[in-house]
């Protein structure tokens, strides 16, 4: 990233460079953008690239690391203010909260939250999102480059979930960074707000929340890898804190998912990236078959407590297919998924139980995925056929909802 220096026509005249106490935004300054707390090597690129596609009179910056103007008297911000917005691998309540907060204090019309991971987007991108929500959206998110094999959670659950039950075709709807009208600031805080009760790190789900209310919801292409996850955190953990999120979503809004809606009208396209991707995890797949086969052993009365029999037979079924045929067709899988979200509904059993539990199927769709998904182009096709399975399947989820007895003996 450039220097501020070398930003040219950018100096920021000490008397503008002030706390909050003296500045007062007007009404040619109403973005307020939030930035993380940040290394401190690494804030003043970061900017450094905004200044170059923002004026400094048409936004307004929030830095919990710059909380006094003599910190950094260089740096294109028009507001230091010392409200932390946390962000952590992806935006939670806490982070819509301080959000909102900022919004109120500084009268912002719109708002970009931006996550942990916001120096690999491109200033361009911010941009647009920016410029998406001046336009009318109420809720901007990123889309990211994929290889064949990256951002499965995604791919097999949030995705499909999104776009078969709130019509919203959102390649990622829990988001790392977020564009936000007003109004969906202040939905997003009203939600958290019941959240952070329990926990400030509770997921939230922005693009279901802006469905629910008939908001307009977009998506930007931004070109930048999907951020990883957190290197530190257990992936059983991390799957089951995502999985019973948005099986929480699902129940919280029943009510509106139930009623008949059409298709999800079509997105932008997201350009297909040209990474090359590397056989090592498709050679993988024997050894997750197998952990696969442990786990219908060991874990067979406990999917017996959430799953109906059809389901109990199809993964007896995949318990003895060898690796090379090992595959989880499109309308089983979402079968699948439905079948766990109504078990946590329902509450067959301890839902921390249910979640380990269900972790091991998704592994096996993930072993499946590997087997049959080689490149950018097979990776597209069967997103979407997942996609347009969890659509088919959705009458099996609301029937199980309403009259769940009827599937079993």
């Amino acid at each position: 990233m450039a220097s501020p220096s070398s930003i040219e026509g950018f100096g920021v005249p000490q008397d503008v460079i002030t706390s909050e106490r003296k500045v007062q935004p007007d009404g040619s300054r109403r973005l307020l953008l939030c930035v993380p707390s940040l290394p401190e090597d690494r804030l003043p690129g970061l900017l450094a690239d905004l200044a170059t596609v923002f004026r400094r009179d048409e936004v307004l910056i929030a830095s919990p690391d710059l909380e006094e103007p003599e910190d950094a008297p260089a740096l294109p911000l028009t507001v230091f203010d010392g409200t932390r917005v946390r962000t952590d691998w992806v935006l939670t309540a806490g982070d819509y909260l301080a959000a909102n907060e900022l919004a109120q204090r500084h009268d912002a019309a719109q708002v970009l939250l931006l996550g942990a991971d916001v120096c690999t987007l491109p200033a361009v991108a911010i941009r647009e999102m920016a410029d998406r929500i001046a336009a009318g959206a109420d809720l901007i998110v990123p889309t990211y480059s994929l290889g064949a094999h990256d951002g499965l959670v995604a791919s097999a659950l949030l995705y499909p979930l999104t776009r078969a039950l709130f019509a919203a075709n959102i390649r990622f709807p829990l988001p790392m960074d977020a564009g936000m009208s007003r109004r969906m600031v202040e939905r997003m805080a009203s939600v958290a707000q019941r959240q952070t009760t329990a926990q400030a790190d509770a997921l939230v789900w922005p693009v279901a929340e802006a469905a629910a209310a008939a908001f307009n919801v977009r998506q930007v292409d931004c070109k930048a890898p999907i951020p990883p996850a957190p290197a530190a955190s257990d992936f059983n953990t991390l799957f089951a804190n995502v999985a019973g999120g948005v099986f929480a979503d699902v129940e919280a809004k029943a009510p509106f998912w139930q009623r008949s809606r059409g298709p999800a009208v079509a997105a932008r396209e997201v350009p297909p990236n040209q990474q090359t991707e590397s056989s090592d995890l498709a050679e993988e797949v024997p050894g997750m078959v197998e952990a696969f086969r442990l786990a219908h052993r060991n874990l067979h009365e406990i999917w017996a407590l959430a799953l109906p029999p059809q389901s109990l037979l199809a993964l007896k079924k995949l318990s003895i297919v060898e690796p090379s045929a090992f595959t989880i067709a499109p309308a089983l899988w979402a079968r699948l998924v439905y079948d766990f979200a109504l078990a946590f509904h329902l509450r067959s059993l301890n839902r921390g139980h249910l979640l380990g539990a269900f972790t091991p199927v998704y592994l096996a769709w993930v072993a499946s995925t590997l087997r049959t998904v080689t490149d950018d182009a097979s990776a597209s096709t069967h997103r979407e056929e997942t996609a347009a399975a969890f659509e088919q399947e959705k009458p099996y989820l609301v029937a199980r909802w309403r009259w769940p007895d009827r599937f079993n003996p």
